[in-house]
């Protein structure tokens, strides 16, 4: 579990920089106590208070802390809906250090600063990894929306993969992915959106919660501009802050991978040490 913990390090770090620059944005507050629903309608009215895109684009300001090590980043996010998934770290002047690149089949990992890569297939790190991601879950978590382990897209019918209960404030609704063994889970507010997003390893010996706030209005439909992930296993923690700004949807995007011939290929956890150098 020491490699899945670490694969969810890197990924908390590659979210560190999420900054959101839309000004005067109006925060939507849910006060409202939640209405009982047949399953499957509650079910369809997340999927209908989903935000819908072609592409999505945001700045970010990142802040992570993992054991005793805190640090800061801009950072950008670039989305093509169910092709492939960007995010680029820039912690000084635009200048580059990490990109983080994921389609349906590849993991790509780019240190800038150490002219290294990572090239994996996302077949074989679920095999060394069985941590339940894949790219459309990743996406998913980005965008505030609902996944099904192993499937995509979702679709109506998929209420009944899931078990429901709720409270006087929120709906939960929650499933097990039958190839890892692992629970995930969302919490739904009266607005039909989602505020917590929950991944638990096999016997809790991991877990991932991501957490959605400052909700405003875009395009008719309400969006996080603030996400808190918090990532751990026995004996490690990583937390990791966002803020969107200067969202943009659906305009022409296009999105490539070029590795340098000069740069070195790496394991995973070469680059990890990196990332967890120092920390007790």
């Amino acid at each position: 579990m020491k490699s899945t913990y670490y694969y969810i390090v890197l990924l908390g770090f590659i979210l560190i920089g999420i900054t959101s620059c839309k000004s005067k944005k109006q925060i939507v507050n849910t006060t409202s106590p939640v209405e009982t629903k047949a399953n499957s309608e509650l079910f369809s009215d997340i999927l209908a208070n989903t935000m819908p895109f072609s592409t999505f684009s945001s700045k970010l300001n990142l802040s992570v802390v993992t054991g005793t090590r805190s640090m800061s980043s801009k950072a950008s996010l670039k989305i093509v809906k169910d092709q492939m998934l960007q995010v680029s770290i820039q912690p000084l002047f635009g200048v580059e250090v990490f990109r983080f690149h994921v389609d349906k089949d590849t993991m790509v990992v780019l240190d800038r600063m150490n002219k290294r890569y990572v090239k994996e297939s996302l077949a074989d790190l679920k095999k060394r990894y069985p941590v339940g991601f894949d790219f459309s879950t990743l996406q998913a978590l980005f965008t505030n929306s609902l996944f099904v382990s192993g499937h995509a897209p979702v679709i109506a019918s998929d209420y009944t993969k899931f078990t429901y209960s709720e409270t006087a404030n929120s709906y939960y609704l929650k499933a097990t992915d039958k190839v890892s063994g692992i629970e995930y889970a969302f919490t739904v507010n009266a607005d039909d959106k989602i505020i917590f997003s929950h991944l638990m390893g096999a016997e809790s010996s991991y877990s991932l919660q991501w957490a959605y706030a400052d909700f405003a209005l875009m395009d008719n439909r309400q969006f996080p501009y603030k996400m808190d992930v918090a990532a751990g296993s026995a004996n490690k923690k990583i937390e990791v802050g966002m803020e969107f700004s200067s969202i943009t949807l659906n305009e022409p995007m296009e999105l490539y991978i070029n590795i340098p011939s000069s740069y070195t290929r790496v394991s995973m956890d070469d680059i990890i040490k990196i990332i967890t150098a120092g920390d007790s």
